[in-house]
This record gives C-alpha cells, structure tokens and sequence, in this order.
C-alpha cells in the first residue's frame, strides 16, 4: 500500500493507496477516515470521487519531483500538493491506534 501525506491550507490529510482504490484521513470534520473508493489512473492523470459530504468527480495529474517525493496537482482548481511516503505500517483495523499514530504524524509536520 503506498501512503503519502500532505498539508492543505493548513490542515493535514493523508491519502493511503491500495491497488485501484484511495482512502484518505483527515483532521477535517468533513472527511475523518473515508472508506476506499475505486480510482483510474490514465498516463499521469487519477480520476477519481472526491471525499466528504459532497462528493464529486474529480481529475488530479500525478507528477514525481524529486527522491520520495510526488506532486498531486488538483486540475479543476490547480492547487498543486506535496505527497510524501509515510514509513509506518498502519492498521485502520485498530481506530484508536490508528488515530495516535495520525496524530503523532500531524504534530511532527507541524502544521499548525
């Protein structure tokens, strides 16, 4: 499973990857943990349904910049975001471990 994290506007997500789905984390209230939802890589182009309460379809190119380093660039609006790759092995099995490691992880990026 690939999983890379991010900061958005200040608030920090992560997007764990899964052979042809997505999930991401959140501290938003809108998203928390979402369940997998199936995406379509096409060249340097994911397709896939946006999260939270409203979803939609979306488009997102793919770019790798650098050594671990991936660039996710939102085509509808160009926000461009800086994905990393989180070394943890991670159980969303387990919510309350799950959730101190996210919370761990969210206070070492210092995004606030």
């Amino acid at each position: 499973m690939g999983i890379i994290l991010s900061v958005i506007s200040g608030e920090y997500s992560e997007v764990y990857f899964k052979q042809d789905s997505m999930r991401v984390a959140s501290e938003s209230e809108w998203v928390k943990l979402s369940e997998w939802r199936k995406i379509e890589i096409v060249k340097d182009t994911l397709y896939f349904e946006t999260f939270g309460e409203w979803r939609d379809n979306s488009k997102a190119e793919i770019k790798y910049v650098g050594l671990n380093k991936i660039e996710l660039r939102i085509l509808e609006t160009d926000n461009k975001l800086e994905l990393k790759p989180i070394s943890e092995n991670l159980n969303f099995d387990k919510s309350n471990e799950f959730w101190d490691g996210f919370k761990s992880r969210m206070n070492n990026k210092k995004c606030k």
